[in-house]
């Protein structure tokens, strides 16, 4: 059984593509962060805790007619911003503000990895910040 349901895995790639959007270098999910997170979660026993994050997040999109996914950057942007401002929230079984803070850093974690643990793909994110490695 996937860690993740499809939606919630939706969820994630387009919440990790607004903490770091694509701009010259490539988003989040683009360097392969999605598939570090979805290892990390699992290792760090995190699962629980990113699925009732990630469907809070749905939850608070729904409020404005549309998944999180398909909803406009801006909205996405929006939603965001106010879960990171709120400790308790209807609906939510973790704290929206903590759920944002795991998110956050775990997903600039996955942006600057090593890419031998699945994230920072061809070490992207190194050349980003002129990081050469030599062998």
């Amino acid at each position: 059984m996937p860690s993740l349901s499809e939606l919630q895995l939706r969820t994630l790639v387009a919440a990790i593509d607004r903490i770091v959007p694509a701009d010259d270098y490539p988003s989040a999910s683009q360097s392969g962060c999605d598939e570090f997170l979805v290892h990390l979660i699992e290792l760090e026993s995190l699962v629980e805790t990113y699925r009732t994050g990630l469907d809070g997040l749905e939850l608070e999109a729904l409020k404005f007619g549309a998944s999180f996914a398909e909803s406009k950057i801006d909205r996405q942007d929006e939603i965001l911003a106010k879960c990171h401002q709120t400790k308790r929230s209807q609906g939510w079984k973790v704290s929206p503000r903590a759920f944002m803070d795991l998110l956050a850093r775990q997903t600039i974690e996955g942006y600057y990895a090593d890419p031998g643990n699945g994230g920072n793909k061809g070490g992207i994110a190194w050349e980003m910040v002129g990081f050469k490695v030599t062998v």
